[in-house]
């Protein structure tokens, strides 16, 4: 039995201005000040798991009725605004559209928009990125579009020719998402002798390795962006009747105390008897 002369407290989750001063003011949480009228630490976690479902509900609540109201205002656009080709030829075939003087005009404004948006630069940029990016940058972005990853390092010189050919190539073919990241820093032991490397991916999954510059173009030295870009046509990736204007080469790398001793010969030196085919 309390005490006489004892003061109760009616329980309650309402904050009052003070509460909502301290917590503005980052001196206490809401949860301390919910603890401090009373609750314990489940009933706490319960009024704020119902608070967040009842804020998500009246969300989707208004988002319903949002779209509701547009399907209303004008139910053609809604049928046709994400439409396939197919499913637009399905609605030509709808008695409920057709008789719609409109359905003509919607159709071919929605596959020309269709046919831009295949066609439409999504990049055309070369991208660096780190390991940490592989998943997102590289195997998620390759179900919409081929990516083309570059094993690199500064001071092998045809790493640094290819990433000068890059540049060039990703303006041409902004379809193509381009990016390039330091070997050791995708494989911590990754060998200069297997440098450059490139990896090719689409539909989620690496397609095609490919490790040195014999294997990354297609034809007659000098290495340059339309040597790549010949290899990249027999994939398909790219239309192999472009032509790019071939960049400078880069100079040769720097000498950091003994770094340029590292620096290989390119796979297209004329000294080295190679042969190749027009």
């Amino acid at each position: 039995m309390a005490g006489r002369g004892a003061t109760t407290v009616p329980f309650t989750t309402k904050l009052t201005d003070f509460d909502d001063a301290l917590i503005k003011r980052d001196i206490c949480t809401r949860e301390q000040c919910l603890l401090a009228k009373g609750m314990d630490e489940e009933q706490v976690l319960d009024l704020l798991v119902h608070e967040d479902v009842t804020r998500e509900m009246a969300k989707l609540d208004e988002a319903a009725r949002e779209a509701e109201a547009e399907v209303a205002r004008d139910p053609l656009r809604h049928a046709t605004a994400h439409a396939t080709r197919d499913e637009l030829d399905d609605l030509d075939e709808d008695d409920e559209f057709l008789d719609d003087a409109f359905l003509a005009k919607y159709r071919e404004a929605r596959i020309a928009e269709l046919t831009e948006a295949s066609k439409a630069d999504r990049f055309g940029s070369v991208f660096e990125i780190e390991k940490a990016d592989w998943t997102r940058e590289v195997n998620e972005v390759s179900n919409a579009c081929w990516v083309f990853v570059h094993l690199y390092q500064d001071y092998v010189a045809d790493s640094a020719a290819l990433n000068v050919c890059l540049e060039s190539l990703a303006k041409t073919y902004p379809h193509v998402k381009f990016v390039k990241i330091r070997a050791t820093s995708a494989v911590e032991k990754w060998p200069d002798s297997n440098l450059p490397a490139v990896y090719l991916y689409h539909e989620g999954e690496m397609q095609h390795q490919l490790i040195g510059s014999r294997a990354i173009s297609e034809g007659p030295p000098p290495f340059t962006a339309n040597s790549v870009a010949r290899k990249l046509a027999t994939f398909k990736i790219v239309d192999e009747h472009a032509r790019l204007p071939d960049a400078p080469p880069p100079p040769p790398p720097a000498s950091d105390g003994g770094t340029a001793a590292k620096v290989r010969r390119s796979a297209y030196s004329r000294e080295d008897d190679a042969t190749w085919d027009a």
